[in-house]
């Protein structure tokens, strides 16, 4: 009886758990809990069959004293858990500490600290307000947010000010010393989409950002899942003005431009378009680029003669497994980067990216005191070949006997001092889907992308981690990190169970003997 009741109640545990830390109900919680409550029903049956068999008043004593045990733990644990709340102590178990905010969110706050506030409106019976609530609560303990609930048949008034349209809206104000009121309205709100609101209240330097067109870029404008919308309305809401210019009419890029932006184009540049952007970088200009397999440009060219050079490969990395109906190893998983960079802070091997094929880089200084750098890298067991038709099959590509192995670099990034009045900036990425409408949000891409976008136009201050939108918003198909983690559940979860299981049946039979 002892047993079972240990089995279930540490099955119970792994099973509760293990959703709370993924966010992902899978078959490791589903067999836990269906296990742990047979176990737990078990052992009560085993324990009122021997209720009923015993009578003597020597056996109601030590069931007595079982009962007041287990009564003084179940209130022990009730104050405790009251404990916790009231002096508002936290333990966040999640992978992704998705219960604690998140560095940008905390900035944010802080920049805006005693001159913002938040209305969140409600219908009666509307479940969603308490986690709401949790989370503004959670915001308000920094001492930067003071907020209110306000029932929305109670206040007519703010409907039509504001345009609530549902329950569970929050509205975030910002005080000015003069001038009118600014708000902005949250009508799904989670941390995500608070800290977006919060930085567009914010008072910031706006940037001019120049992104080319006209070759077969990226998108701006396209909102499907191979468009770069997404990418275009987080610049905006970093505090970037956009311009985009038709690559083959370009003859000048001004000096005021605060880095140009240049997203896969398809067909070769014109020479004039690109001796524009080499004059542009000479004078201490900066470029971020996003290139892909197969495709030459010219853009290779130029950003050889800067240190950073890209063979037309592919770079294979068995470390990652298939995606969708890709090959294994073609879609890279990273989690090594190159942490002294301020590009790369806060990324590390528990806070991945995704690139959907990519190309590598070679790193040489083109002068003394150039910095040439890797920034993130795929695993160490990744080679390259030339075959970029692996990105259209479905087998795994197979290493030559002369296959070179080690962490090749996807993203790499040069500082150069080339003109007295700034220095030059140069980003290139390998691949360029990682930035796209469908794998911008996947894992932490959008980070990265961003605060490349940073570091390049000189703004470090702004280079942060910021909060995801939600459990299953933040962290898209085809690479949730919680269904990774479950993936693994049987290496990460179950192999620690089975060893307390192990111990826990050891300790209880060794006290039954």
């Amino acid at each position: 009886m002892r047993e079972l009741a240990f089995t279930g109640l540490i099955a119970l545990a792994f099973g509760i758990g293990g959703r709370y830390a993924t966010g992902h109900f899978g078959w490791f919680n589903a067999v836990n809990l269906a296990l742990g409550g047979s176990a737990l029903l078990g052992a009560a049956l085993l324990a009122l069959r021997r209720m009923g068999r015993a009578r003597a008043p020597a056996f109601r004593g030590v069931l007595l004293r079982s009962f007041g045990r287990l009564g003084l733990a179940l209130l022990g644990a009730v104050l405790l858990e009251r404990g916790a709340a009231l002096t508002h102590l936290q333990w966040d178990w999640t992978f992704e500490r998705k219960y604690e905010l998140a560095e940008a969110t905390r900035g944010v706050l802080q920049d805006l600290c005693h001159r913002i506030d938040a209305l969140l409106y409600f219908d009666n019976f509307d479940p969603r307000i308490r986690s709401t609530r949790m989370l503004l609560r959670t915001m308000a303990g920094t001492g930067c947010l003071h907020f209110e609930t306000r029932r929305i048949d109670d206040h007519p008034e703010d409907e039509d000010r504001y345009g609530i349209g549902s329950s569970n809206t929050v509205v975030v104000r910002l005080r000015g010393a003069s001038g009118p009121e600014r708000w902005e309205r949250v009508e799904r709100p989670t941390e995500g989409t608070l800290y977006e609101a919060l930085y567009r209240l914010r008072h910031r330097q706006e940037g001019l950002l120049w992104v080319a067109r006209g070759a077969g870029e990226g998108d701006l404008e396209r909102t499907g899942a191979s468009g770069y919308s997404g990418l275009a309305a987080a610049l905006r809401t970093e505090g970037y003005k956009l311009h985009q210019f038709v690559s083959a009419a370009l003859t000048e890029i001004p000096e005021e431009v605060d880095a140009v932006l240049w997203i896969d184009p398809e067909r070769p540049l014109r020479p004039t378009a690109l001796q524009a952007l080499e004059r542009y970088l000479e004078a201490g200009g900066r470029l971020v680029v996003l290139l892909e397999p197969g495709h030459q440009t010219g853009l290779e060219t130029l950003l050889a003669r800067w240190g950073l050079e890209s063979p037309d490969d592919v770079v294979i990395d068995p470390a990652s497994g298939p995606v969708e109906e890709d090959a294994p190893g073609v879609d890279p998983l990273v989690y090594r980067y190159d942490t002294r960079h301020p590009l790369a802070r806060g990324l590390d091997e528990n806070r991945m990216t995704f690139f959907r094929g990519t190309r590598g880089f070679r790193l040489r200084k083109p002068e003394v005191g150039d910095q040439i750098r890797g920034i993130a890298f795929a695993s160490p067991r990744s080679w390259l070949t030339p075959d970029v038709g692996v990105l259209e099959r479905r087998e795994a590509p197979k290493p030559p006997p002369d296959a070179q192995r080690g962490y090749h670099p996807v993203v790499a990034a040069g500082e150069y001092r080339r003109a007295k009045q700034r220095k030059t900036r140069i980003v290139a990425f390998g691949d360029s889907d990682l930035a796209s409408n469908h794998f911008l949000r996947t894992l932490y891409n959008l980070d990265l992308v961003l605060n490349a976008v940073h570091w390049a136009a000189d703004r470090e201050p702004a280079i942060t981690l910021r909060p995801k939108s939600g459990v299953s918003g933040a962290m898209q198909f085809p690479l949730p990190l919680q269904n990774t983690l479950s993936a693994f559940q049987s290496l990460g979860l179950l192999l620690p169970e089975l060893l307390l299981l192990a111990g826990a049946l050891v300790w209880a039979r060794r006290r039954s003997s």
